[in-house]
């Protein structure tokens, strides 16, 4: 017996595979993700959405809210602050940029989090993992709100690469927890719950109340950070809490006809969600199944369902509690559902002790055989994730560039004036059937923003009473049409809205 074993251990010294160099994989596997997905086109050329001009813009811009409306309504008292000192001071583009440069370095720190966890794959699938974090299907949305949303970057990148230092100590990882939290909280939300998903694939088979503390430290931290944006907004405003706008729709939960509604909102939010990315659920669930079988994994992939599970139920005991539907594009960890659980299949198993072993096992030469099955597996699988992640990002991103280009051609024909003339007075036209929508609103306003940026802050106006009646009628000469005005009054130029892009 004793003979044996000793005759086994060079052999399974001689067994594992030296570590393949990290030193340009990762820039440069992060480089080629910038140029694939189109990144790099709105990073240069941004489009900038409804409701993110306020944090681009000094204060009391015509036509723009205040940065303080989101302090009251949403505590983001971070973004403001960020607004003051850097936001009004940039432009789109250097806004745009910063966030690209702010992403880049997050998904470093998290693909190094993942490297020190144990999770250090062969050179192609550790490609197909850095391309699958990059190209998250979810976080591509976010990303035409640069000047609003590129503090959050920014605190979820010092973040995780703070976090393997922070993790060596319980006292450094609570003041991470509370810190990286509430700056989480009042800056975008979401990334805290992606932070803390981290933070449990961190502490890799840690002992299950190490587990439950650290996920009930980061809901004390969460309360803490809504504690600060409420009282801020109470020695601000005068109310202690948020000022929910009427759209938000909220309905609070003060009888049981309320929480029976607020369910209904939950659930049909979720199965949307859900039956848009059913590929992603669909990936997930095929690595839960072959993690779930090996004893390698299951520790660490029991550790990261529970954290999932405590991700989606602070999402439905929201809107159970208010009402309020978190947009799928503030659901940042589904797609951690799907990435996470395949890349636990390619756990490093050389770091286990024979002794982790079940008595149950296959021998060494089956279990090998059986490993490298399932890298092969996961590989596939990771290369499914980065192909549609790449793809979801170009079609996005693809899509809000067309519609840039498109509105940024009709303002330059409708600013567009004879040398020494009199400047036209520009008013936009729209079909009545969308002009009070939400998805009319919207782009009505990126197309005000637009003229505004093309002639250096002249803002357009709608058409009014018979204006409205005559260019209806003029519609289809669009999407620029020219009227000469009462005697002694400007030229009116009009834009004739387009219908609203499919990406509304």
């Amino acid at each position: 017996m004793t003979t044996q074993t000793n005759a086994r251990a060079p052999q399974r010294a001689r067994s594992v595979p030296p570590a393949p160099p990290r030193r340009y994989l990762v820039p440069v596997t992060l480089a080629v993700a910038f140029l694939v997905t189109q990144a790099v086109a709105q990073a240069v050329t941004p489009f900038i959405r409804q409701d993110d001009w306020p944090f681009l813009l000094p204060d009391g811009t015509k036509g723009v809210l205040p940065p303080a409306y989101y302090n009251s309504s949403e505590g983001r008292w971070l973004n403001t602050l960020w607004w003051q000192v850097v936001g009004q001071h940039g432009t789109p583009t250097t806004a745009s940029m910063t966030y690209a440069v702010g992403y880049l370095a997050l998904v470093a720190g998290l693909w190094r989090v993942l490297h020190l966890s144990g999770i250090r794959p062969r050179p192609v699938a550790d490609v197909l993992l850095g391309l699958g974090l990059y190209a998250s299907a979810v976080w591509v949305q976010l990303l035409y709100w640069p000047g609003a949303l590129t503090p959050s970057v920014l605190v979820a990148a010092v973040a995780a690469w703070l976090l393997p230092w922070a993790a060596r100590s319980r006292v450094r990882l609570g003041l991470w927890l509370l810190v990286a939290e509430a700056a989480a909280v009042m800056t975008y939300p979401p990334v805290g719950v992606v932070l803390l998903v981290f933070t449990v694939i961190h502490l890799r088979e840690s002992p299950w109340r190490r587990v439950l503390s650290v996920i009930a430290a980061w809901v004390a931290s969460f309360v803490a950070g809504v504690g600060i944006s409420y009282t801020l907004n109470w020695v601000a405003y005068g109310h202690f809490g948020l000022d929910l706008p009427a759209w938000r729709q909220s309905n609070p939960a003060t009888s049981i006809y309320a929480l029976t509604t607020n369910a209904g909102r939950w659930l049909s939010a979720a199965g949307a969600m859900w039956a848009a990315q059913w590929w992603v659920a669909a990936v997930g669930l095929v690595a839960v199944v072959l993690g779930w079988r090996d004893p390698a994994v299951r520790p660490r992939l029991q550790r990261l369902l529970v954290v999932l599970a405590v991700a989606c139920g602070l999402d439905a005991a929201q809107t159970l509690a208010t009402g309020i539907v978190t947009e799928a594009r503030g659901q940042l960890w589904t797609w951690l559902v799907a990435l996470l659980p395949v890349a636990l299949l390619l756990v490093d198993r050389h770091d286990r002790p024979d002794r982790q072993r079940n008595d149950g096992d296959a021998p060494d030469e089956a279990h090998g055989i059986r490993h490298r099955s399932v890298e092969h597996v996961a590989t596939a699988l990771l290369a499914v994730l980065a192909v549609a992640g790449v793809l979801s990002w170009r079609a996005d991103i693809g899509a809000h560039q067309a519609t840039r280009m498109q509105f940024a051609a009709i303002a330059e024909q409708a600013t567009a004036h004879a040398p020494g003339g009199t400047t036209p007075t520009i008013v936009l036209w729209q079909d009545p059937a969308v002009r009070n929508t939400r998805d009319g609103r919207l782009i009505a306003s990126t197309m005000v923003m637009e003229v505004r940026q093309q002639t250096g802050g002249v803002v357009p106006r709608m058409c009014r009473g018979q204006e409205c009646i005559d260019l209806s009628q003029l519609a289809a000469a669009g999407p620029v049409v020219r009227l000469d005005g009462p005697p002694g009054f400007s030229p009116l130029v009009a834009i004739i809205m387009p219908p609203p892009p499919g990406w509304v």
